[in-house]
């Protein structure tokens, strides 16, 4: 199930909701107010690469990175 994050119009308090695609948020409440109808927010994503060191290649180095000095042009 996707993760959503709603903002809620009355306090902005922001709450994140594990929802099944499709539902919206008309019939959540705000936890700290109580209002009804909260808006969804567009969230960033967040991708890991497995076996990598999480740095990201410069300008140019392929995925298979830049060779040690090198300036990821051949």
């Amino acid at each position: 199930m996707p993760l959503y994050e709603y903002e809620c119009p009355g306090c902005g308090k922001r709450i994140e909701v594990l929802q099944k695609m499709g539902e919206d948020g008309k019939l959540l409440s705000c936890p700290e107010c109580g209002v009804t109808g909260l808006r969804r927010l567009l969230s960033a994503t967040a991708i890991q690469v497995s076996g990598g060191s999480g740095a990201v290649p410069g300008p140019g180095c392929g995925a298979g990175g830049c060779p040690a000095g090198g300036s990821g042009f051949s």
